[in-house]
C-alpha cells in the first residue's frame, strides 16, 4: 500500500504495441491516481510513431534511443460497468479517463532488435566491474536497456516486471529478444544479482534477489511451451546453465480488458474482465507472493476489487488443486500488510525476511487452516494480529535501504523444517506446466471468433463463392454500420452458436478429460475445473451434466485413452480394433464392430439440451454491451473486382461471349445501390492467434490421444479446414481418404496424421509443430527448464569432477 510517508515501488517493463500496452500507460502512469506514486513504467516496441510524439521536443523523461522524441501522452476512456460479470447496456455505466505517459521508451530494432543492427552488439569483459556509466550503456540494445534500466532517465533500476502485450502469435519472437537481452545481460552481471556470486557451483546466490517476473497478459498458445523453445534456442554455448538472477514466469488465463484504439493517444475500455487467474512459475509460496504483489498493481486490483488466483495443482481447492494457494492467501492476507508497506525498491519488494516469516506463519496456523476447512471455527486464521515469532523480528525491518542488507536468521525448529519442506503439490508440478495447460485449453477466444468467422462470412445465395475466401455481400445503408459488427451480427447467427457449443461443449472436453487423466495426479482436475473459460457457463454445463468428465464419459474417449496407456505401461497386443474402431477400419459387413463404433467416440446427443445452449450462446455474445460495438476483420473489395468476380461466377454455365456481356450487365444491375463486397482480413490476430494457436493445438492434442479426428473432431476439424482454404494454408490435411498428401510433404507412407503430416504445421503452436507426436514426447518436452536451465547437466558436471569418480 501507498502513502506519503512509505512508498512501494516498482518498476514494470511493457514490450510490444497492443492497445493493452496504451491502456496500461494510461492507468498506471496516471499521475493524479496516488496508487501510481513510485511506479515506474517503460515500454519497448517497433511501433515508434505510436508511443513518440512526432514534433520531438525532448525532455527528461526521453531515454537517450529516440533521438529526442518525447513518450506520447495517452488518453483512456474507460466505461465502468455496474458489473463485470453480466454486462448490460440498461445497467448504469460510469464514465472514468484515464492520462498518462510512460516514463521511457525504447525503440527496438525490427530485424533482431540490438543496436547497431548487430545480434550480438559489443562485446563487454564479464569479469570487469562496470561503473554503469555512458561507456556501459552504449554497448547495450534499446531492449538490454529498457530490462537493466542502465542508460534510462528513471530511476527505476532493474526492470521487476517484463509484460509482454500482444498477440498470441507474436509470442515466440517477443521471448526469443527477451532470452537474446537476459542472456547477455546475465552473462554481464547486469541484472542486479549480488555482489560475488559465484555463478559456476549449483545455488550459488550471494544476497539472493527475488525473480525477475516474465510474462503475458494472456496465456493462450502455450506460453511456457513457447518459453522452452526461445529460451533454448538463443542459449549461447557460454551460458553456465544456471542465471545468476532468478527468472520466473506467468501468464494470465484471460486478457484483463476488453480495449480498442482507433486514434494515437487515445483507447476506449470498454470493460475488464471479470476474473483474473494466472499460471506461475517455478511453483514456489515465495514465487507466487512476488507474482501476487506484482501483478496486482500493474491490474490495479487493489482499487478495483479484484483477487489474483493462481491456477494449477497448488491452486484452490474449487479450481482443481489443493488448497496450498489459499492457506498461503490466508497468511499473508493480513499479518503481511506491515511487512509490504516497509519493503521498497531496494529490496526489490520482496525480501528473505518476509518470505521466511509467511513460511513461520504457515506452519504456525497449519492446524488452524485444516480446522477451518473442516467446518470448525477459523478465527485463529484470520486474526489480524501476527503470532508471537513474527512480532520478534518486527525490529529488524527497517527502511527498504538497509533491509536488504541484512541476513535473515533461521528459525528453531521444528519452524525451520516446514519452513523448507515443499507442498506435494509443487513437488509434482514445479514448473506449474498443468497450470499453463489450463490457461492453454481453456481460453474462450479460439473457440468463439473461428466459429463466428464461419458463420459471418457465408453467402447463402451463392455459397461457392464464400467457400473460396469467405467474400460476402454488406450495404452499409441498410445494415446502418460500415462493416458488420462481429459479435452483434455474426454471433447472432445461429450457426456460430451451434459451432462454438459443438466445439466448446463436446470436442474440447473429448480432449481435456482425457488429457487431465494422463498428465495430473490422481484426485486434481486443475484443467477441467475451468473448463469453458465463463464462471456463469460452467455452472449451466455442469448442472445439465455437460462438464467434461460427463462428455469423456459417455463419449467412451476417456476410456479408449486409458486403455491405450494400459498397454502401454503393462504391456499387450495392439488392439485398436477392439479398444476403438476408427471409421477407415471399422468393416462394413461386421456388425459387432459396427456396434463398437456406435459405443465409442463423438454421436449425436451426446450434448444435452444442445440446442437450447446453442440459442443461449447466440443471444449472449450478440447482446454482450462489451462486445457489441467490436467491428468484423474485413476487406473491402474494389467495385470492378466485385463485378467481375461476382459476375464470372453466375455465369460459369454460359457458353457465348455475347451472352455473357448480357449476364454481366443484368448482374450488375440486380445488385443493390450501395452494395459493396467484403472477405475477411486472413491477416488478423482473429485468424493467426484463434486458428493457427488456438484450435490447432486441440487437433494436434486428439491426435497425440489417438482419436480418430475425421469423427471425434469434425466440427474443429470442418472450421480449420474452411479457414485455413481462406488464408491459403495447409494446418491439417484436406483430406484424410488417402496419403497423397503425406507423401507430397515429404512425411513418407503409412497411417495418415492429419496435423503432423500438414505442409504447414509448423506454422502452430500445435506439438506436432515442435517435434512432440506422442503423450510420452509431451511430458519429456514439459520437463525441460522454462529458462533454458540445465540442471541435469549442471549436476552430472559437479560429479564428474568429485573426488569419487576421479578415482575410478
Amino acid at each position: 500500500s501507498n502513502n506519503s510517508n512509505n512508498i512501494n515501488t516498482q518498476t514494470t517493463l511493457l514490450i510490444g504495441g497492443s492497445n493493452g500496452t496504451a491502456t496500461l500507460i494510461s492507468i498506471l502512469c496516471d499521475k493524479s491516481n496516488p496508487r501510481n506514486a513510485g511506479h515506474v513504467v517503460r515500454v519497448a516496441t517497433r511501433s515508434a510513431a505510436k508511443y513518440l510524439e512526432s514534433d520531438g521536443g525532448g525532455d527528461d523523461t526521453t531515454d537517450g534511443t529516440t533521438g529526442g522524441r518525447r513518450p506520447r501522452t495517452w488518453r483512456c476512456h474507460e466505461k465502468k460497468h455496474l458489473s463485470d460479470v453480466v454486462s448490460s447496456d440498461l445497467l448504469p455505466v460510469k464514465l472514468v479517463e484515464h492520462v498518462g505517459r510512460p516514463d521511457g521508451v525504447f525503440v527496438y530494432d525490427q530485424e533482431d532488435g540490438t543496436a547497431g543492427g548487430t545480434a550480438g552488439g559489443t562485446a563487454v569483459d564479464s569479469n570487469h566491474e562496470h561503473d554503469r556509466g555512458q561507456d556501459i550503456a552504449a554497448t547495450l540494445s534499446p531492449l538490454e536497456t529498457a530490462i537493466s534500466g542502465i542508460g534510462s532517465h528513471d530511476n527505476g533500476g532493474v526492470a521487476d516486471l517484463i509484460v509482454l502485450c500482444c498477440p498470441v502469435s507474436a509470442h515466440l519472437a517477443l521471448l526469443r529478444r527477451v532470452a537474446r537481452a537476459l542472456y547477455r545481460l546475465d552473462q554481464w552481471g547486469l541484472l542486479g544479482h549480488g555482489a560475488g556470486t559465484d555463478a559456476t557451483r549449483m545455488g550459488s546466490h550471494s544476497n539472493r534477489l527475488p525473480p525477475i517476473l516474465i510474462g503475458s497478459l494472456y496465456g493462450a498458445g502455450g506460453f511456457d511451451w513457447m518459453s522452452r523453445i526461445a529460451f533454448l534456442k538463443e542459449r549461447p554455448a557460454g551460458f553456465s546453465g544456471q542465471w545468476r538472477r532468478p527468472l520466473g514466469l506467468f501468464c494470465l488465463k484471460a486478457f484483463p480488458y476488453l480495449t480498442k484504439s482507433l486514434k494515437a493517444g487515445e483507447v476506449t475500455l470498454h470493460g475488464r474482465y471479470p476474473q483474473i487467474q494466472a499460471a506461475v512459475s517455478p511453483s514456489n509460496a515465495a514465487v507466487r507472493r512476488r507474482a501476487k504483489v506484482l501483478l496486482d498493481r500493474l491490474l490495479q486490483n487493489e482499487e478495483t476489487g479484484k483477487k489474483l488466483e493462481f491456477l494449477g495443482l497448488s491452486g484452490k481447492e474449487e479450481l482443481g488443486g489443493d488448497g496450498t494457494c489459499a492457506d498461503e492467501e490466508l497468511v499473508w492476507r493480513d499479518s503481511m500488510k506491515a511487512i509490504d508497506s516497509h519493503i521498497g525498491a531496494a529490496s526489490s519488494i520482496y525480501t528473505a525476511n518476509s518470505a521466511r516469516n509467511a513460511v513461520m506463519m504457515m506452519a504456525a496456523q497449519s492446524r488452524h487452516h485444516a480446522t477451518g476447512k473442516s467446518g470448525a471455527s477459523s478465527s485463529a486464521v484470520t486474526a489480524s494480529v501476527p503470532p508471537p515469532i513474527l512480532l520478534s523480528q518486527s525490529n529488524h525491518l527497517g527502511n527498504a535501504a538497509t533491509q536488504s542488507h541484512q541476513q535473515p536468521r533461521p528459525p528453531p525448529s521444528p519452524l525451520l523444517d516446514l519452513l523448507t519442506t515443499p507442498t506435494l503439490s509443487d513437488a509434482a508440478d514445479p514448473s506449474s506446466a498443468l497450470a499453463f495447460l489450463t490457461c492453454t485449453l481453456n481460453s474462450t477466444n479460439q473457440i468463439l471468433h473461428p466459429c463466428i468467422l464461419v458463420a459471418l462470412f457465408r453467402n447463402p445465395t451463392h455459397p461457392h463463392l464464400s467457400d473460396a475466401d469467405g467474400t460476402i455481400s454488406w450495404n452499409p445503408n441498410r445494415e446502418l454500420t460500415p462493416l458488420p459488427r462481429f459479435y452483434a451480427d455474426g454471433a447472432a447467427k445461429p450457426e456460430a452458436g451451434r459451432l462454438i457449443t459443438a466445439i466448446a461443449g463436446g470436442e474440447m472436453y473429448f480432449v481435456i478429460d482425457a488429457l487431465e487423466r494422463l498428465m495430473c495426479p490422481r484426485g486434481y482436475d486443475p484443467i477441467t475445473a475451468l473448463h469453458g473459460g465463463e464462471p456463469v457457463g460452467r455452472r449451466v454445463m455442469n448442472f445439465l451434466g455437460n462438464s467434461p468428465h460427463d462428455l469423456g464419459e459417455r463419449s467412451g474417449l476417456t476410456d479408449f485413452v486409458l486403455r491405450r496407456e494400459w498397454r502401454r505401461m503393462f504391456g499387450g497386443v495392439e488392439d485398436e480394433e477392439n479398444d476403438y474402431p476408427t471409421s477407415s477400419n471399422a468393416t462394413n459387413n461386421s456388425n459387432a464392430s459396427n456396434d463398437r463404433q456406435q459405443a465409442y467416440g463423438a454421436k449425436p446427443n451426446l450434448i444435452r439440451r444442445e440446442g437450447l445452449l446453442s440459442k443461449l450462446m447466440s443471444y449472449g455474445l450478440s447482446h454482450n454491451a462489451r462486445l457489441n460495438a467490436v467491428l468484423s476483420p474485413c476487406i473491402v473489395v474494389q467495385p470492378s473486382q466485385q463485378y467481375k468476380f461476382e459476375s464470372s461466377f453466375n455465369t460459369a454455365s454460359a457458353t457465348n461471349a455475347n451472352d455473357n456481356d448480357n449476364n454481366n450487365n443484368n448482374n450488375n444491375k440486380t445488385l443493390e445501390e450501395g452494395t459493396i463486397l467484403i472477405k475477411p482480413d486472413t491477416s488478423t490476430r482473429f485468424f493467426s492467434d484463434d486458428l493457427q494457436h488456438g484450435l490447432c493445438i486441440y487437433l494436434g492434442l486428439a491426435e497425440l490421444l489417438g482419436f480418430d479426428l475425421e469423427r471425434d473432431m469434425k466440427v474443429t476439424l470442418y472450421v480449420v479446414r474452411r479457414l485455413q482454404r481462406w488464408m491459403g494454408k495447409e494446418f491439417v490435411l484436406p483430406d484424410s481418404r488417402d496419403d497423397h498428401h503425406a507423401n507430397a510433404n515429404g512425411k513418407g507412407a503409412g497411417k495418415v496424421k492429419l496435423v503432423a503430416h500438414a505442409k504447414d504445421v509448423a506454422e502452430t503452436s500445435a506439438p506436432q509443430a515442435f517435434g512432440v507426436e506422442t503423450i510420452g514426447d509431451l511430458k519429456r518436452f514439459l520437463e525441460l527448464d522454462v529458462f533454458g536451465e540445465r540442471r541435469t547437466e549442471r549436476a552430472e558436471g559437479c560429479l564428474m569432477q568429485s573426488g569419487l569418480i576421479s578415482k575410478l
